[in-house]
């Protein structure tokens, strides 16, 4: 039988249900046998596969020999050839020779046969002709219908996932491991989009399948990406050489740091919308081809469903867990939980509520200043427990500050994290702050953090914010509720023993109810109480609930001794949080024995003068809070209260009638104080009606000194509000103040300081106050007065230095200007065309440096005092020039003058530089109002001796309120940069020393008229 007709038969094993190494270790046994060679290798070379060598011979193949065969077929044969070689182990005499055919056509074999045998035996047409090429199509026909069988059971594995409840790092793990069978690859991964922060999760997929879940994860921007123009395509995208082929910067960076040269990336797909891509890299070049892109596209759509299926399945999850998070936090504001309940329940529904690692409740300290965790839920080190932060301060102070949450994908890039040890010994990479807020006021800020980097979205923002509302009501409910238990029992304390006080004469039974409630109220163990004696200057202890008598007769104590001692020198709550370890302790034994390691005591007074002292003691090591101490020290006041009744009881009814004779006198004496004190003075009753007014405080206001109406009724109408406010003050907290006021009075504007100085009646109740009316009018302006000349000094000493240090230099650069213009007209200079411009340029400098020298004299000139450089000036004239001047200006090109000036007018004796000034400046100033538009009219008169100038303009005018105030030194209403201030009141002062004035008069709406006044002569016109 020929190998044509055996040629089925020989092919047989390639259909057998086996592995392919066992199928073509098969046929190569059957042409070894055939062909009556001794030996034989057979090597199947897969397109982009590792290349399958099966050995075979009549017998069993020496080591050697076998080596030999390999190490042979690792050079591809091109066509049909036979050789004498000389192999290992053969028999000495006998020629051998090799027969190599390659598989299927000679430029795409699919592999090649080897055979060895004895020289003669083994020829070219030992094998028919066809039958290489036909078993190399066999082959690979056979590879190919492997791999499509293979595909076909990944694509089954991993469709079932889709109706499993496998986790998506399961699909992912068989996903890798499938796509590993059907393409060969160095790196694999899949990159989900995350459209909103702009970036690309990239999901190591093959660490899935790493010991312990070693996660690799990463996150990426997706801009200059290859991921970028795939999502725009919505097609595959390949590179098969990094190095010779144009790749987006972002990912050819990537792609070279792990040394790869060729890379695959196929979308995954979702509703016709890519929201992620799987990306394959190797590091040889053109290591994909289509066949691999369209496998792993194959793979890729059952992964992209399972993705989506578990999207869709998380959010219904996280739906429903948000909704019984949220019922919850609803139902704790109606609940009558303590805080430290609450905190914890809402700490806990955090996490999952939104899927962080853990969460954190710090709320606002009573000064608002820090931050303090109350709750903690998921974290590992109790540092973090008991972290405290500055209001502004990390990213939970900041979000406290601004009242908005903050949303940080990193807090290892983040520069707002402020401690970031804890953080990373947390392992914390996300978080999430949100503001807790009851009524729009911010109470404190829960935050959500995450060890994976960017957990957290906008939905995940906008569920802890609505969560967030509903958490602060439930805090905020919490807190008032335990406030209000506590405020109850404080209340009932206090109340019980302002009874005692009111109640019994009896001084020991009234101040054991006091040290009963003390200690019931402040959670004490005991508590004592100390009379001070005057004569000794020592506390001595007159009561104790626990301590027997005769020890409470042997303590005394010097102010200023002991815990008890230093609150009465101190004169404030003293505490000891330990006793046994605290060196003030007076008596140390006492703790000791009655086992008392805490106290705080509290001074008992009765106006300014101490007169004991109150203490409570605790079997715990405990540190009294502010409240505690207010308690106490309310406790101790009725105490002292007691105390003093006691003393003043037996003295009282003397007292009454000298006290009587007292106020008769005292009546006599203030009625004599009230109508020669130097300020006025009114007393009020409830109502602001004036009960007593003094002359002073009448002819103050301008009233009649026996009008008995509203004192509000005496002030103009527009500071009504304001006086009334502050007189009803005093009334309702009982406290004196003071207040400034500038007012209108009889057409003169005042300033008043009033101060009010409230008492009370007998039943505690504010029904009179006395009214202090201060005129500082005077006062207020020399202080004003006093401050602007000094500024007005300064400025002025300022500006003569700047104009004297800059003299020199312009006398320098005229100087040299002129020595080069002369220099240009000698000899052969004067005849370079090279040179023709410089004598226009260098005189230009020339005059320009002078020009510079006029003004700084000017400047210096107008520091200095003018003397007596008056001459007689036309100031008809001087307001022609002016006009001219300003004319020419562009910026007031669209005004028009118009000037009625008085012909016969007589010459003023005036510094025509100095009023030059005036008239500059106020006209401009009238420009400046009408915007360089509208006319501008100016007059010249004599009238009754005196020579007037007017400048009238027809711009908004100048409201009544500022219209006293346009004089003043830096006082201006133009915009910050425009306008010192300074231009009316040196005007004024101008005018001043040439002993006139300027006066003005303006309607809002019409215009304004400023009037030069200055001494004149002759009749008037």
């Amino acid at each position: 039988m020929t190998i044509v007709e055996a040629s089925a038969e020989l092919l047989a094993p390639l259909t057998a249900p086996v592995s392919l190494e066992e199928a073509l270790a098969r046929v190569l046994a059957r042409l070894v046998a055939a062909t009556g060679a001794q030996a034989g290798a057979l090597v199947v070379r897969p397109p982009r596969d590792e290349p399958v060598v099966v050995t075979a011979g009549a017998r069993r193949l020496p080591p050697g020999l076998r080596a030999w065969l390999l190490a042979t077929a690792e050079t591809p044969a091109r066509t049909l050839a036979v050789a004498r070689v000389a192999p290992p182990g053969w028999r000495r005499g006998r020629a051998a020779a090799l027969l190599r055919a390659p598989l299927g056509k000679s430029r795409r074999a699919a592999g090649e046969l080897l055979l060895l045998g004895r020289a003669g035996t083994l020829t070219r047409v030992t094998l028919a002709r066809g039958f290489p090429r036909e078993l190399g199509s066999a082959i690979k026909r056979v590879v190919e219908l492997r791999r499509r069988t293979l595909r076909t059971a990944v694509l089954d594995e991993l469709t079932q996932l889709l109706v499993s409840r496998d986790s998506l790092d399961d699909v992912f793990r068989a996903f890798a491991e499938g796509a590993a069978k059907l393409v060969p690859f160095d790196s694999i991964a899949v990159a989900l989009l995350d459209a909103e922060r702009g970036e690309v999760e990239i999901v190591d997929v093959a660490a899935r399948g790493l010991p312990l879940g070693a996660q690799r994860d990463s996150r990426m921007p997706l801009g200059g990406t290859l991921l970028e123009g795939m999502i725009a395509s919505g097609a595959p995208a390949r590179v098969d050489d990094l190095e010779r082929e144009p790749v987006p910067a972002a990912s050819r960076r990537i792609l070279a740091a792990g040394g790869y040269r060729a890379a695959a990336l196929v979308p995954l797909q979702a509703g016709g919308e890519v929201f992620g891509a799987v990306t394959l890299a190797a590091a040889r070049p053109r290591a994909f081809d289509d066949a691999d892109v369209e496998a792993v596209a194959a793979l890729a759509r059952p992964l992209a469903a399972a993705i989506v299926q578990r999207r869709l399945s998380e959010e219904r999850r996280r739906g429903s867990d948000e909704l019984a998070a949220l019922h919850a936090t609803s139902q704790l504001i109606t609940a009558g939980l303590d805080p430290a309940s609450v905190l914890d329940r809402i700490s806990r529904s955090v996490t999952g509520l939104i899927g962080s690692t853990g969460c954190g409740i710090g709320l606002l300290d009573a000064g608002r200043t820090h931050l303090t965790h109350v709750a903690a839920h998921g974290f590992k080190s109790e540092e973090w427990r008991a972290l405290s932060l500055p209001v502004g301060e990390g990213i939970m102070g900041r979000a406290a500050e601004s009242g908005t949450a903050i949303r940080v994908d990193d807090v290892r890039t983040d520069p707002r994290s402020a401690r970031r040890d804890v953080d990373e010994r947390e392992g914390i990479r996300s978080m999430l702050c949100v503001p807790l807020k009851v009524g729009g006021t911010g109470i404190g800020v829960i935050s959500a953090f995450s060890t994976r980097p960017g957990a957290f979205t906008a939905h995940h923002q906008r569920v802890l914010e609505a969560f967030g509302e509903q958490a602060g009501i439930a805090i905020h409910n919490a807190q008032l509720f335990e406030e209000s238990v506590r405020r109850a029992r404080e209340t009932r304390a206090l109340l019980e023993a302002g009874r005692a006080v009111t109640a019994s004469l009896d001084v020991n039974r009234t101040i054991r109810v006091i040290l009963e409630e003390a200690r019931g109220v402040l959670g004490a163990d005991s508590c004592g109480l100390y009379t001070l004696d005057s004569a000794t200057n020592e506390l001595a202890s007159i009561a104790s609930l626990d301590l027997p008598p005769e020890m409470i007769s042997q303590i005394r104590l010097k102010v200023g001794e002991g815990i008890a001692g230093l609150a009465v020198q101190e004169r404030r709550p003293m505490q000891s949080r330990d006793l046994s370890d605290d060196p003030r302790v007076r008596y140390p034994q006492l703790p000791r024995s009655s086992g008392f390691r805490s106290m705080l005591a509290a001074p008992l007074h009765v106006g300014d003068r101490a007169i004991g002292a109150i203490s409570v003691f605790r079997r715990d090591v405990h540190a009294f809070s502010a409240s505690e101490e207010e308690l106490l020290l309310a406790l101790a006041d009725q105490a002292a209260i007691a105390l003093e009744h006691a003393r003043l009881y037996t003295a009282l009814e003397g007292m009454v009638a000298e006290r009587t004779r007292e106020l008769d006198t005292q009546k006599r004496f203030v009625e004599v104080v009230l109508e020669t004190l130097p300020l006025g003075l009114f007393v009020l009753d409830a109502g602001l009606g004036v009960v007593r007014a003094n002359h002073e405080g009448a002819h103050a206001l301008a009233c009649d000194p026996g009008a008995r109406g509203s004192l509000v009724e005496m002030f103009p109408p527009e500071k009504r509000g304001a006086v009334e406010a502050f007189l009803r003050q005093a009334f309702a907290t009982g406290r004196g103040d003071a207040m400034e006021e500038e007012i209108v009075i009889a057409g003169e504007a005042k300033m008043f300081r009033l101060t009010t100085a409230p008492f009370e009646s007998a039943d505690d109740h504010v029904t009179h106050a006395v009214v202090l009316v201060e005129d500082i009018t005077r006062a207020k302006r020399l202080e004003r007065q006093m401050l602007l000349t000094e500024r007005l000094t300064t400025a002025g000493r300022l500006a003569a230095g700047v104009a004297h240090e800059l003299n020199n230099p312009l006398a320098t650069i005229a100087g040299c200007a002129e020595s080069l213009h002369g220099r240009l007209q000698e000899g052969e200079l004067a005849k370079t065309p090279e040179l023709a411009d410089f004598p226009h340029y260098l005189r230009l400098i020339e005059e320009e440096a002078f020009r510079c020298k006029e003004i700084t004299g000017s400047l210096l000139q107008f520091v200095r005092d003018p003397g007596s450089r008056r001459a007689p000036t036309d100031l008809g004239a001087l307001v022609l020039k002016t006009v001219e001047l300003l004319s020419r200006q562009s910026r007031f090109a669209e005004s028009r003058f118009v000037t009625e000036l008085d012909p016969a007018l007589p010459a003023a004796e005036v510094n025509e530089g100095q009023m030059r000034q005036v008239f500059i400046g106020l006209a401009s100033n009238a420009l400046e109002a009408m915007e360089g538009r509208g006319t501008l009219t100016l007059r010249s008169r004599l009238r009754r001796g005196e020579i007037e100038v007017e400048f009238e303009d027809e711009g908004p005018g100048i409201p009544d309120e500022i219209l006293a105030r346009v004089f003043d030194p830096f006082f201006t209403t133009k915009p910050p940069g425009q306008g010192t201030g300074l231009g009316l009141a040196i005007a004024q002062g101008i005018v001043a020393d040439h002993g006139g004035r300027i006066e003005v008069t303006s309607r809002p709406g019409k215009g304004s008229v400023f009037r030069v006044i200055l001494p004149g002569g002759g009749p008037e016109r």
